[in-house]
């Protein structure tokens, strides 16, 4: 399983990542990771402090942050869907786009590849992605995800906001 917890409103990385582990061990029913703390490693990638916590992923674009916890190496990535040469890039990559929903696609794809797997961008650009779940259900942007299982969503907000600025983000 993969939980995916995204936030709308700039909220830190930590925030919603920390937010993401306590969800994924509810579900999973294993709280003794659920009081860990979002730190990173000596080569900067997010993890948490706990020894045998769940492996995650922070992404961040524009106003959003996304999260992903798994038990398994995972990699999560948006991408705010600004205008840009997509050709020229495309082409300055190896990236096989016709559109911009398309180079968007294969971009974050391979993003989220890269960080799942700690392999190079360029050698996730020019590889088969296939197997990594893109989705368009945040209006402007584009979110992927790379792991095992079947990645489920939720929305963190922030409780000190009040309630009506939660319901207008919906």
């Amino acid at each position: 399983m993969i939980l995916a917890v995204y936030s709308r409103k700039r909220a830190a990385s930590e925030l919603v990542a920390e937010y993401a582990l306590k969800l994924f061990s509810e579900l999973s029913v294993n709280t003794r990771y659920a009081r860990a703390e979002y730190t990173h490693d000596a080569t900067g990638a997010p993890m948490f402090d706990v020894a045998g916590a769940p492996f995650v992923s922070v992404s961040h674009s524009a106003d959003i942050v996304v999260a992903a916890v798994s038990d398994e190496p995972v990699g999560i990535d948006v991408q705010f869907k600004k205008q840009v040469d997509y050709a020229a890039i495309s082409a300055r990559f190896g990236i096989k786009a016709d559109t911009s929903d398309d180079f968007y696609a294969a971009f974050t794809a391979a993003e989220a590849k890269t960080k799942a797997l700690r392999i190079p961008l360029a050698e996730s650009l020019k590889g088969d992605n296939s197997d990594v779940a893109v989705f368009d259900f945040i209006p402007g942007y584009t979110l992927a995800v790379s792991g095992s299982g079947t990645p489920y969503f939720a929305e963190y907000y922030d409780v000190s906001e009040p309630s009506e600025s939660r319901e207008s983000l919906s």
